[in-house]
């Protein structure tokens, strides 16, 4: 004030002169209360700005201020603002303007100035010294061009210098100052600047500095260039882009390498292989299938990628779907569809609708065979999808996080990798894998041509490397050693870490080197970084920017700086943190009640597909409620995991289905009563029956009167697979009661009446019912009832040695079979006309419609019916003298009735009959 410090007793009055000056323009007085006031109510902040307002005007007088009743301001003829004289000057190639700006910044705007109960003003304040940062990079920039120009080397030096300490990744900034100290001929300083570039990039990106400022170095340390014709240049602000040549250099898995590319030269006769990569977390598995997969795409294969994570396992073919997505950004990804079969396209529609966009026929979801024709399709469309002269790549990383049903869908794949030139490269941790995880790597390791590669850790040698790949100090080998035990994660963020960390202490362990690479990031960064460790992984940026609730621009500039930092990395699909490690503790970092507000936004944006990705329905489903749940919304997650369960259903992910309803139960879901009926239907599919009954059971007890026909005869055909004839009696019974005007359900009423008459030798009486179901059935119209009654007619025909019309009955059935909805309709279909074709003495064909039973079994994943079949696949080739076949069925048969509890010595076994009829 008349070139004397302002002295002021509040540091809200140097907040309003520094908010007037920097924004240029009148603020209202409610603005600027809500900015610097926010905690207090409306008059309260009011009365604080009158006063504060009345301490300026007695410090500074009424010249420069401009106050009234409604806004504040300054009269700008009257005032000198620094920050507007060096924003102007950033247009400007005037060189005395352009050095009186340059002379004017001395720091960060506003340094050490915050206020502690006002995070609006400091939000405010962070946003402004990035805009004043820019302002003064850009003045530096052309300072030094036009110096130069003009032939002025020492000041163009000077602002070169001062423009790389703003921002030292600047690798055209780098080049520029050495090609300006070779023209003052200072060689060495520029030598000596090129190596300062090269450590600045290995320490905060670990990459090496381009080719081309290379080869400028090379060319002034050779002395091709003695006068620096290249001439100073303005920065061109171009980023050190990683690219695997550049990145540290792969130690200690040359072998391991060498045996992926063996496999995949192998590859080439048209017999798939199997690659696995072994070991702990950290230990470089990533980085060696990264390699592969480079070189592998070097040699003109197809690679399509994708990477299992632990918050993602519930959701069913999640990495199947990441493949398929992986694939649609193929540059001739229409050709490679249009090459599928329209049927292909449409089964792997199921799972990511944007595979066929002009939505081809295809059989109903819950038709007989759906399943099958599922992995099939999976396995057809990836094989295809990478086809070509090369043999192509399917590289699934950390698949211990894998859902059941992908897992499923693999190990169909596997075992039939004859014939497919493909190399499948997996790769997992052991310490993660969970029993059924392990049982499906115990399968794989059995799979002919399977190379299982297990990786150990670091040796010093490969230490040494790694540090003069970073163009580290040797000195630090030992230490960095025995700190990182030769975990490779260790010792690459040790290299990474921020400055120059690694010349005099090591950090104490991984933790804390990420978290001071976290902490080192503007507060926009970590706000954006704080909202895509709640999206997972992973994430795009159109849920990135709504769920940070950041401007396009910020987020963009944060993104910028994440990668600059070497935090996260761009991906096909996205953008992805480099580590599981730096997402966690990111996580971890943010408040409880930001992380809620985020999670609500990202499941708006994926209700929304900003990300315009068209996600699988299912996939989506269980992210939305996943999200929905931890944002505190119990209800919105509710009908979330209900809709994720019908989905999982519809596609036998059985267990998911399950796990997705009891969520939707225990969330509170309104429709209780069909939670629980859905819950009996799978937990009955896959042969936990104690869970189906009670399950049921509490359906029946919350269900409208309307309702417990359908769920009476749910129980009955329960107790019937298990074996308890009685019970299944006594609910078809109560079930009968309610259904007089529905001839549809009296229809399979009638005809589980006529399979308890049968098994307690009853044959007349199974027989009527079975004629009254048929009747039923035929006045309801309903192909499969009437389906159901031929079997049991069948199998009446066939108990009293009418062997032909029990074929002829059975063979209606099989082809009725394929309008139920049910798919046990045919497998039962099957099994009976197997064993009636059978007693007529056609043992191999009636082998032929058993196997085709127990295909049907695995392809709905129901162990137990699977092993009545095979059961009766053992008989009848005893009955037919053929023991040594039989033997192997019936070891089939216990092997799959052990999986569910089952006693294949049961005298009794309710499942064996259900399998037939």
């Amino acid at each position: 004030m008349d070139g004397a410090p302002l002295a002021v007793d509040t540091r809200k009055a140097v907040a309003i002169l520094a908010v007037l000056a920097a924004d240029g323009r009148p603020f209202a007085r409610d603005e600027l209360a809500a900015l610097l006031w926010p905690d207090s109510d409306d008059m309260a902040a009011r009365g604080a700005l009158r006063r504060t307002l009345s301490t300026m005007r007695s410090a500074i007088g009424d010249g420069p201020l401009i106050i009234d009743r409604g806004k504040v301001d300054l009269d700008r003829r009257r005032v000198r603002i620094d920050l507007a004289q060096v924003e102007e000057a950033s247009r400007s190639d005037d060189r005395a303007t352009l050095a009186a700006a340059a002379a004017l910044a001395r720091g960060t705007f506003l340094a050490g100035f915050n206020l502690r109960d006002s995070p609006e003003f400091d939000d405010w304040r962070a946003g402004r010294a990035v805009a004043a940062e820019r302002a003064v990079m850009a003045v530096l920039d052309r300072l030094a061009t036009v110096a130069a120009v003009e032939g002025d080397l020492s000041t163009a030096i000077d602002a070169a210098s001062r423009r790389l300490d703003l921002d030292p990744l600047d690798e055209g900034g780098h080049v520029r100052l050495m090609d300006l100290l070779v023209a003052a001929g200072d060689r060495s300083a520029a030598l000596r600047q090129y190596r300062a570039c090269l450590a600045t990039l290995a320490r905060e990106l670990g990459v090496a500095p381009l080719a081309s400022t290379t080869a400028r170095y090379e060319a002034i340390r050779d002395h091709d260039d003695p006068v620096g014709t290249s001439g100073p240049r303005a920065s061109t602000r171009t980023p050190a882009v990683p690219e695997p040549a550049r990145a540290l250099p792969m130690v200690g898995r040359a072998e391991s390498l060498d045996s992926i590319l063996r496999a995949h030269t192998a590859a080439r006769d048209g017999a798939g292989r199997v690659v696995a990569l072994v070991g702990e977390a950290g230990i470089g598995k990533t980085r060696l299938g990264a390699e592969a997969a480079a070189r592998v795409h070097a040699g003109g294969g197809v690679v399509l990628a994708a990477t299992a994570y632990r918050a993602e396992r519930d959701i069913a073919y999640g990495s199947i779907v990441e493949l398929l997505r992986a694939a649609l950004t193929l540059p001739d990804a229409a050709d490679r569809l249009d090459r599928l079969a329209a049927t292909t396209r449409a089964e792997l529609a199921r799972l990511l609708p944007a595979v066929d966009k002009r939505g081809a026929a295809v059989a109903p979801p819950d038709g007989p065979g759906a399943h099958a024709r599922l992995v099939a399709a999976i396995a057809d469309g990836l094989t295809a999808l990478v086809a070509g002269q090369t043999p192509g790549l399917v590289w699934i990383d950390d698949i211990q996080w894998l859902d059941a049903t992908t897992r499923e869908a693999l190990d169909f794949l596997e075992h039939r990798l004859a014939g497919r030139p493909i190399v499948m490269l997996l790769s997992w941790c052991p310490g993660d894998l969970d029993s059924d995880g392990q049982q499906f790597i115990d399968r794989l390791a059995t799979t002919p041509d399977a190379t299982v590669l297990p990786l150990g850790r670091l040796d010093r040698a490969d230490v040494a490397a790694l540090v003069a790949g970073a163009a580290a100090d040797p000195s630090i080998v030992d230490r960095l050693m025995d700190a990182s035990e030769g975990l490779p994660l260790y010792v690459v963020e040790a290299l990474a870490a921020d400055h120059g960390a690694l010349s005099d202490s090591l950090p104490v362990g991984v933790g804390s080197v990420l978290r001071e690479r976290l902490a080192a990031v503007g507060e926009t960064a970590a706000q954006v970084l704080a909202a895509a460790s709640v999206i997972g992984r992973s994430f795009d940026f159109a849920t990135l920017r709504h769920a940070s609730g950041r401007t396009e621009e910020e987020t963009i500039d944060a993104l910028d700086e994440a990668i600059r930092r070497g935090l996260i990395v761009e991906a096909s699909s996205g953008f992805d943190f480099v580590h599981g490690a730096l997402r966690d503790l990111a996580y971890d970092g943010t408040s409880l009640t930001r992380r809620r507000l985020v999670h609500r936004r990202v499941a708006e944006a994926l209700r929304l597909d900003l990300s315009g990705s068209g996600r699988d329905d299912l996939a989506r489903r269980v992210l939305v409620a996943i999200h929905e749940r931890a944002a505190g919304r119990d209800a919105e997650a509710a009908v979330a995991y209900r809709q994720a369960g019908e989905r999982a259903e519809a596609v036998f992910a059985n267990l998911d289905a399950i796990a997705h309803d009891e969520d939707a139960l225990a969330l509170g879901h309104p429709d209780a009563a069909s939670l629980h009926a859905a819950i009996g239907r799978l937990r009955t599919r896959i042969g936990d029956y104690a869970g189906a009954i009670s399950a049921l059971e509490a359906a029946a007890s919350l269900a409208p009167t309307d309702d417990l026909p359908e769920l009476e005869w749910a129980l009955s055909r329960t107790h019937l697979r298990r074996g308890d004839l009685v019970a299944a009696s006594h609910h078809l019974d109560a079930a009968a009661a309610g259904a007089l005007r529905d001839d549809g359900l009296a229809a399979r009423i009638l005809v589980d009446r006529s399979v308890i008459r049968r098994r307690t030798g009853d044959l007349a009486g199974a027989a009527a019912a079975a004629a009254d179901a048929l009747d039923a059935a035929r006045r309801a119209g309903e192909p499969a009832a009437v389906g159901a009654a031929h079997r049991m007619l069948g199998l009446v025909a066939m108990d009293t040695g009418d062997a032909v019309s029990a074929v002829a009955d059975l063979r209606v059935a099989l082809d009725a079979a394929t309008a139920d909805p049910d798919p046990t309709a045919r497998i039962a279909a099957l099994t009976a006309l197997a064993m009636a074709t059978a007693s007529s003495g056609a043992v191999d064909d009636a082998l032929s419609f058993g196997r085709d039973a127990v295909d049907a079994c695995r392809r709905i994943g129901d162990r137990h019916l699977e092993a009545a079949v095979e059961n009766h696949l053992a008989d009848l080739l005893h009955a037919a003298g053929r023991d040594d076949e039989s033997l192997i069925h019936l070891r089939q048969a216990v092997e799959a009735f052990a999986e569910v509890g089952g006693d294949p010595a049961d005298p009794d076994p309710g499942i064996w009959m259900l399998s037939a009829s």
